[in-house]
């Protein structure tokens, strides 16, 4: 039935810190890098969607699902611990192994956001990207979208074609395996200006080739071959007619 009277909304702002349930049996340490399991937070196990950083300590050991709560930060850029930083890999695509080490491999691990500078030695500046949270109380389940951005890894095995689709842009694709292949990337036309992806190769040979649809160019050029070593990683976008490179970390 239509509305014939004014009524109150509850508006929940993209608010800095949130409050999310913690999973029962589980303690989250400030500071810890927080994942989420069956919607509940708990210490970042990898692979789990990335929920952001502890701002607080909040121990659930004993009690149910939900029984208690933890703020996170997620948003904002934190200094971190990271063996070998190096500033050539500003802007590189980050993941956590578990509730706290970072590092630059993907497989197996949490997409956590993008290293932003290297402030002093074996330490970096991560900027955090987490996979949008329910209020406390909610759910999470199935993929996400928001503002264009698909919060989940998509992996695929490396083979002589990999065929990289629109639905597939918009977040991180993991290549696994060490065949030598093209990565086909969809028509400039059918991405659309603004489309974009990062790109990681987990396996430890076989040159990835990026080539662009027919004609079209990445950086000008008619492919790309640069990766061919574990942990590789280039971002591309597109500018509505080819792609350019915005960001990579080659070893």
């Amino acid at each position: 039935m239509a509305l014939t009277t004014n009524r109150e909304v509850d508006r929940y702002v993209d608010q800095e810190l949130r409050s999310l349930p913690v999973r029962g049996g589980a303690r989250v340490y400030k500071g810890a890098f927080v994942g989420l399991s069956g919607g509940y937070a708990r210490p970042l196990v990898a692979g789990d969607p990335f929920a952001g950083i502890a701002y607080e300590e909040a121990d659930n050991g004993t009690g149910s699902d939900g029984a208690v709560l933890v703020r996170v930060f997620t948003l904002g850029d934190f200094e971190l611990p990271l063996v070998g930083a190096a500033r050539a890999n500003n802007r590189a695509a980050l993941f956590a192994s578990d509730d706290q080490a970072l590092t630059g491999t993907a497989s197996g691990n949490s997409f956590v956001g993008h290293q932003i500078d290297v402030p002093a030695t074996n330490r970096v500046l991560l900027r955090i990207q987490v996979t949008p949270t329910p209020l406390a109380g909610g759910t999470l389940s199935g993929e996400l979208v928001s503002a264009g951005i698909r919060h989940k890894l998509t992996t695929k095995a490396s083979a002589a074609n990999v065929t990289i689709t629109a639905g597939d842009l918009g977040g991180i694709i993991q290549i696994t395996g060490t065949t030598v292949g093209n990565l086909n990337l969809p028509a400039a036309a059918i991405a659309g200006a603004g489309g974009w992806c990062t790109i990681v190769k987990s396996g430890a040979s076989g040159v990835l080739t990026i080539d662009p649809n027919a004609s079209e160019t990445i950086d000008g050029a008619a492919t790309n071959v640069e990766m061919d070593a574990a942990n590789d990683s280039i971002t591309i976008v597109c500018d509505g007619s080819g792609w350019i490179i915005v960001a990579k970390k080659i070893s």
